[in-house]
């Protein structure tokens, strides 16, 4: 989506400068690699402000009221009214009368929103650096630290600045103006099966599909974008998009990854450009192979658009070019096929946390020291994340996948594309995710039920048993990329964050070219003679794995530039208001 920021001012209201201010902060959410960005939307009534950063077409206003993203609602709804209507989509929603402000997440949190709140301002965003800028100063939230080092995301709770909050999934936060006092409510996410027979769970799967992509008959195919892999997901959009509105004439897929991966039976790229083929949609390939760009601009603009949320840089080797070209080629928005239908089997609490990438220091081998030995702050699961009384376990395990890891780490990995344009989540609609949270286990439990629906669907191509992307870890251990990591990280201001101790350990880990040959031994005859299943449960039960050296090379190498990114940021305010005082003196004198 474009990054929006909503401001209210408690006493004073908002003056002529504010508007400057609000213009000044879209223009720095531009990615450099974009040379005519579309048009920012800034508004400024009384004590009321918004700002939407390029604005694609996703963009509901009413007075000053705003909805970002997609309804897939069959009637309009009154959406802009604080405390009424909570609507179906992928959105942030803020809405205001004389007496309330109310901002919205969706039922899943799609689209993360954070605010800040003191005696003077209420400022929310669907980006962390809109609200450092505009707010003019930064305190860097060292909780952050641990959570990135163990799952190269920020966590579940805490943001790059302490003073920042972040609205949790399918709730709504209420400013009374007044009384200048904010409350928040949010509608709890559980699992409750419901006695059907395999059909009945079938049918109800298969029309709350169809019912989200009869809502895509709206949009403007010629603006909009389906990637399209080799999996099942995404495979459902179109299938039930063709079975629902036909196949629009002029819908296009898309799909990246390494050039050489298209011509790999197998693939996702080949197996996406013959499912295409099969359905007659028109079909492009991008590449994502390394941008001939300097590596520090690559990293630099991952991390400018990331907002250092999450580690995920294989997918954006190529300089965010793919993105840059959709972006050119006049594309709003892609219709992406992220979804909540189930996670794999699992064994254990570990192997759980670990499955939704959500685990703790201390499940690491090479990380369950680091916080008594660097002085870290303490990291503990938040109490509503941890399996509640009576929660039976798949039904915990699910409930994360939707409660943490989609509004942390897939939300995250939105926020990128929408540095470029929009991005909605059909298969994340509330009546898909009702249906789901009512399945037994056995039909949740690796997508069983979905892949059984998309399975029975034409055309019958293969499914893809191979990514289309580098492995990242691959990717890091580049010698390119360990001298880029080394120098940052050995920095004096690397050392004035961390210590040299730390900084000594991480790079002591840091490694160049692939992982030397395995030497079998005993121990290794023995593990290759174990059944997956098996290995899988002792991996995650007794012997505890370790963040690859040049993976956590990288999470702190993220840490520091975003210190100094958003250091940076906090500073654009006050540099616009010296300039503000100096061309008023020199207009009186």
């Amino acid at each position: 989506m474009s990054k929006v920021l909503y401001a209210c001012s408690r006493n004073s209201g908002f003056n002529a400068s504010a508007k400057e201010k609000l213009y000044d902060v879209c223009n720095h959410l531009v990615p450099d690699n974009i040379a005519v960005p579309r048009p920012h939307v800034v508004r400024v009534e009384d004590d009321l402000a918004y700002a939407v950063c390029m604005d694609s077409g996703a963009l509901q206003e009413s007075g000053m009221s705003l909805l970002l993203g997609f309804l897939y609602e069959k009637n309009k709804v009154s959406w802009d009214k604080p405390k009424t209507c909570y609507p179906d989509g992928n959105y942030a929603l803020f809405r205001v009368d004389e007496a309330e402000l109310e901002v919205v997440t969706d039922c899943v949190g799609t689209r993360t929103v954070w605010y800040y709140h003191d005696e003077e301002v209420f400022v929310a965003s669907t980006s962390q650096r809109a609200i450092v800028m505009f707010l003019g100063t930064f305190e860097f939230d060292e909780r952050v630290v641990p959570w990135m080092l163990s799952t190269g995301s920020l966590g579940p709770q805490f943001s790059w600045d302490k003073r920042i909050k972040r609205l949790p999934v399918d709730s709504s936060l209420s400013l009374d103006k007044k009384a200048w006092i904010v409350s928040t409510s949010q509608t709890p996410i559980e699992f409750s099966v419901v006695e059907r027979e395999m059909a009945g769970h079938k049918k109800l799967l298969a029309d709350s599909i169809g019912q989200a992509a009869e809502a895509l008959a709206r949009i403007d195919f010629d603006r909009w974008v389906l990637p399209l892999s080799g999996g099942y997901d995404s495979r459902a959009i179109l299938l039930f998009m063709k079975n629902t509105i036909g196949t629009p004439g002029n819908l296009k897929a898309i799909t990246w990854g390494l050039e050489k991966s298209q011509y790999e039976k197998g693939n996702d790229a080949y197996v996406a450009k013959e499912l295409a083929r099969s359905v007659g949609v028109k079909h492009k390939y991008y590449h994502t192979d390394v941008s001939p760009e300097p590596l520090e601009v690559v990293f630099d603009r991952f991390l400018f658009c990331s907002e250092g949320r999450v580690d995920h840089i294989a997918g954006y080797m190529d300089g965010m070019d793919i993105w840059k070209q959709l972006h050119d080629e006049g594309v709003h928005g892609v219709i992406r096929g992220d979804e909540g239908f189930g996670e794999y089997p699992v064994s254990s609490e570990l192997n759980v946390r670990n499955l939704v990438g959500c685990g703790l220091c201390s499940d690491y081998k090479n990380l369950s020291q680091i916080a008594d030995e660097f002085g870290l702050p303490p990291q503990e699961m938040p109490v509503e994340l941890l399996q509640k009384e009576g929660e039976a376990f798949y039904a915990w395990r699910d409930r994360l996948h939707q409660e943490y890891r989609i509004p942390t780490v897939l939300a995250a990995l939105s926020d990128i594309k929408c540095s470029y344009l929009e991005q909605i989540n059909p298969l994340l609609s509330r009546p898909v995710l009702d249906a789901v949270r009512s399945f037994p286990d056995e039909f949740r439990t690796d997508k069983y039920l979905l892949k059984n629906v998309v399975e029975s669907m034409e055309p019958k191509v293969p499914f893809a048993i191979k990514i289309a992307n580098a492995s990242p870890k691959d990717i890091l251990r580049e010698k390119r990329c360990v001298d880029l990591m080394k120098s940052e990280i050995s920095s004096n201001y690397s050392t004035g964050l961390f210590g040299a101790g730390f900084v000594n350990r991480i790079i002591s880990g840091m490694e160049v070219g692939n992982d030397e040959p395995r030497r079998w031994g005993v121990k290794g005859l023995v593990s290759s003679l174990l059944p997956t299943s098996i290995k899988s449960r002792l991996r995650n039960t007794v012997v505890r794995r370790s963040v690859d050296g040049n993976v956590l090379a990288f999470r702190v190498f993220m840490i520091i530039k975003m210190h100094k990114m958003l250091t940076s940021d906090s500073s654009r305010t006050a540099k616009l208001q010296h300039r503000a005082i100096d061309e008023a003196n020199t207009a009186s004198s």
